[in-house]
């Protein structure tokens, strides 16, 4: 056996035994609460939307300068953009006449409170199926009437986009992350794959080199090392990447490798990062769309990489301390069959081992994740929507 194999099954036979599960709820109700093993994390799910036909980011943002953190719902397969409105999830359509919209992201640009959007539209996996529309969403005054909408940028297979202070100015940048470089074609997707960037002062396109190889697929933007300003990190088939922008120009290394299986099964799909006490960790889902769930560990220079669980085809990773104990819990899911919500919770202080809680038995399939707190009561929730079951949930924390 290899020391990879050992390790995997170490990871597999060290998985709790499912100690919970969470019912589907009608929309806009409560379901069963659920509540992990030694009065770990315990949630209440609500059922904000459904219909929502390739359900593919949940978007958390204040919208109409409430105090309330509402939610944006994007669908690949629905030509309109629609938002929810927190307490009672009112549904309020932004714009319509979009196609394969794909993502989008908000920040207040002019300071009056409200966000501005960009969507990202007209995907497609290879540069000859993709316009790759950037586009920038305005409110009219009121956010609950149709947005105005203008196309900034046209990048082909445009598919993350988000906001990041880089600098640590707190004046924030667009990053706008493609899936495969211009020469790419299925199933190999040999080529190189730019980040780009921009000011929203000017909207020009510029470029973060050294982004990745192949299909270029988790875009994270978080500080990293120093807390001051925000780091880029993305995944491509060449592993997990840190982009930092210092004195003025991009600085790119790799972290880690990912899945060392042949290209093209080897790298990661998504990255997340989270902390276990003083100790920072990188979690990742690998390879492209994968089964695995891999923690990394901080060893000297190196990174130790640690596979807790495989499950389905995954799409989604995120991290919070949903307990309050000072260690953040991973959440991912299976966007296949069985479409299960997955909690993975530290059993020992430095990560070496973990427990496995089902957040959600048969009613998730996961395409994205966001944590927020959405009723204000000081915890954090997990917001999800589902591809397979074109769904938005509200995962409410009741922890103790």
């Amino acid at each position: 056996m290899t020391q990879r194999s050992r390790v995997e099954a170490a990871a597999r036979m060290g998985m709790a035994l499912l100690i919970a599960s969470l019912a589907p709820g009608a929309a806009g109700r409560s379901a069963h609460a659920q509540e992990g093993a030694g009065g770990g994390p315990r949630f209440t799910t609500h059922t904000i939307a459904t219909e929502l036909a390739g359900g593919y980011q949940p978007v958390v943002v204040d919208l109409n300068r409430d105090g309330r953190p509402d939610v944006i719902a994007l669908s690949t397969r629905l030509d309109e953009l629609a938002w929810y409105e927190n307490p009672g999830w009112e549904r309020h359509v932004l714009t319509t006449g979009l196609n394969r919209a794909i993502n989008a992201a908000a920040r207040d640009l002019d300071g009056d409170g409200i966000p501005e959007l960009v969507v990202a539209h007209e995907f497609g996996t290879t540069h000859d199926r993709s316009l790759g529309v950037l586009s920038l969403l305005t409110h009219p005054g009121d956010p609950t009437e149709p947005w105005r909408i203008r196309e900034i940028d046209r990048t082909p297979t445009v598919h993350r986009v988000r906001w990041a202070d880089v600098d640590g100015s707190g004046r924030n940048v667009l990053i706008n992350a493609p899936l495969s470089g211009p020469a790419a074609a299925a199933p190999e997707y040999r080529d190189a794959v730019p980040l780009f960037w921009y000011r929203p002062d000017d909207w020009e396109r510029r470029t973060v080199p050294d982004a990745g190889q192949g299909v270029v697929h988790g875009l994270l933007v978080k500080p990293w090392q120093d807390p001051d300003r925000d780091a880029v990190l993305s995944t491509s088939f060449a592993g997990v990447h840190l982009h930092r922008f210092i004195d003025g120009e991009w600085i790119g290394s790799r972290i880690a490798d990912g899945d060392p299986a042949p290209w093209p099964r080897s790298g990661a799909s998504e990255v997340e990062t989270g902390r276990l006490g003083d100790a920072t960790f990188v979690t990742t889902i690998e390879p492209w769309h994968g089964d695995q769930v891999v923690v990394y560990r901080e060893d000297g220079e190196a990174w130790t990489r640690q596979v807790i669980d495989r499950i389905g085809s995954s799409h989604t990773i995120v991290t919070a301390d949903f307990d309050g104990d000072g260690r953040d819990e991973i959440v991912t899911g299976d966007r296949g069959d069985p479409r299960n919500l997955y909690l993975y919770a530290a059993t020992d202080p430095d990560g070496s081992a973990w427990s496995r809680q089902i957040l959600d038995d048969g009613d998730m399939s996961p395409s994205a994740c966001v944590t927020d707190d959405l009723d204000g009561d000081g915890r954090t929730d997990l917001v999800c929507i589902g591809g397979g079951t074109s769904n938005l949930k509200w995962y409410e924390n009741v922890s103790r």
